[in-house]
Formats: C-alpha cells, structure tokens, sequence
C-alpha cells in the first residue's frame, strides 16, 4: 500500500514540473505563460533596451532595426521600456 507522504511528494514533484518555465532554444530564453512581452534587458542591433511590466494589462514590447522599437498596451497596469543607451556604462 502507497504511504500518504508519498503520495504527497509525488503531487509535489509533478506540480513543480509543470510550474517550470519552459526553455525556447531558438531564442536561448526561458519563457513563462503570461499576457504579452515578459519583462526583460539585453542589447538589439547595438542598442541597449529595458523593458518591465507588472502584468496587469496586455503589453506587447517588440525591437525594431535602428533603434526603433513598437509598444501597445490595453487594460490596467503599469509598463516602462525603450530603447538607448546602457546606464551602467561609462564609454558613452
């Protein structure tokens, strides 16, 4: 007969498995099921962007050549993001 605490550890691990992020290899970032663009920094096509959202509403953030870049937002909920330069870096 199967003990409750095992089963309570096996429910623990298969939930935990499917509350993991999943992994995009095409992008080489860990992706997580939510509404529009998750919150994220790096450099695109030599220029530093930052973009941050609390989720609340659907926001979408999307690099563009050039330093241009493309924002929408519906709903409730705050967002912040742009393109420029790195404000940790001092070579500007």
């Amino acid at each position: 007969m199967v003990s409750f605490k095992s089963f309570v550890v096996a429910a623990t691990a298969a939930a935990g498995v499917l509350a993991a992020p999943s992994f995009n290899a095409t992008e080489g970032t860990f992706l997580s099921a939510r509404g529009g663009t998750p919150s994220s920094a790096g450099t695109h096509d030599g220029y530093y962007y930052s973009w941050w959202t609390d989720n609340a509403g659907q926001a979408t953030y999307t690099n563009l050549a050039q330093g241009q870049y493309s924002l929408s937002w519906s709903g409730n909920g705050n967002l912040v993001g742009g393109k420029g330069w790195n404000p940790g870096y001092s070579g500007r």
